[in-house]
């Protein structure tokens, strides 16, 4: 369980700097009291399946625009992030001289999208979807949709 124990951790982290770099968002998570990002379901169907959104502490109301708009924002930043990512080589590391590609590792934001991404890659195969946009992690192959 430290696994999922560690992506829950570096998603959640994510996810909330994601809605800080946007004004409404940020407007909406400084309201008092402060909402809660929450797994909301987890299902074992096909594997692991997640499902989080945000809500008020009090009663665990859900606040449907703020997660919509938070994770749209969330799946956008990542598909950007992850399409910056150097090429691998043809013996599976970066490329000489792309150790990071165009990232800014000194953003705040991209450290945490990094941090997704390695905790994403420790599983065999992974998917992240919102709203019609997918991205599937499977070893060194990623597609986005």
């Amino acid at each position: 369980m430290s696994y999922l124990s560690s992506l829950l951790r570096v998603l959640q982290a994510a996810i909330r700097e994601v809605a800080r770099g946007n004004d409404i968002t940020r407007q909406m998570l400084d309201e008092s009291p402060q909402p809660q990002l929450i797994l909301s379901k987890m299902g074992v169907d096909e594997g692991l399946t997640l499902f989080l959104t945000f809500a008020l502490p009090l009663d665990s109301t859900p606040l449907d625009e703020l997660s919509s708009q938070t994770f749209d924002s969330f799946l956008r930043s990542f598909a950007e992030f992850v399409k910056r990512l150097p090429q691998p080589s043809l013996w599976g590391g970066a490329a000489p001289g792309m150790s990071h590609g165009g990232l800014d590792l000194e953003s705040q934001l991209d450290r945490r999208l990094d941090q997704v991404y390695r905790e994403l890659r420790r599983s065999n195969s992974t998917t992240v979807n919102f709203g019609g946009r997918t991205i599937e992690i499977e070893g060194d192959r990623m597609e986005i949709g």
